[in-house]
């Protein structure tokens, strides 16, 4: 009986073991996907020297001045957008350089966006900007530029125009 409560306990501590790495941000155990598919998680790096954002496969240069707000950051997670189906997900992160913020957002899921099926909001004009065709929209805040890139939906919002083009060339020379 001694024996058999002791590995008892041994698997338990096991599973939580398991249970611990998993929850931290640079482990995921997800059995269900595969290279094909948008939907792997979240991924969700930033190279603080050379500022190089890896956000979903995707890559940007983000320029010098600004730095993370890590409280902003979401990997993962449900978009909770209605102009979204239900099974999209999203990753983001915020960079902020004194009152001036970028913030770059993907959107993915299973099934891959199609950049004819994408309805732009309401006032967008659609634009090539650096090589890459999407949608602008412009206010008080600045500029947010949606396009289609790899089956996902990419929101960057900048300060002004001049700093989009500068993240949107920095995609280019990957």
């Amino acid at each position: 009986m001694k024996k058999i409560l002791m590995v008892g306990a041994i698997l338990l501590a096991i599973c939580i073991s398991i249970s611990a790495v998993s929850a931290d941000e640079g482990w995921s155990f997800n059995f269900g996907s595969s290279e094909s598919s948008n939907s792997d998680g979240g991924f969700f790096s930033l190279n603080t020297g050379t500022n190089l954002l890896e956000i979903q496969k995707l890559q940007y240069t983000i320029p010098d001045g600004y730095k993370e707000n890590e409280s902003f950051r979401v990997v993962g997670v449900d978009a909770n957008e209605s102009s979204f189906p239900d099974d999209t997900k999203e990753t983001a992160g915020q960079f902020v350089n004194g009152d001036d913020s970028i913030i770059v957002k993907v959107f993915y899921r299973d099934t891959a966006f199609e950049e004819d099926g994408y309805v732009p909001a309401e006032g967008a004009v659609t634009e090539k900007i650096a090589g890459q065709n999407g949608w602008i929209t412009e206010d008080e805040d600045g500029v947010t530029f949606d396009f289609v890139k790899d089956g996902k939906i990419v929101e960057i919002d900048t300060p002004n125009e001049q700093v989009l083009q500068s993240i949107l060339e920095s995609a280019n020379n990957k």
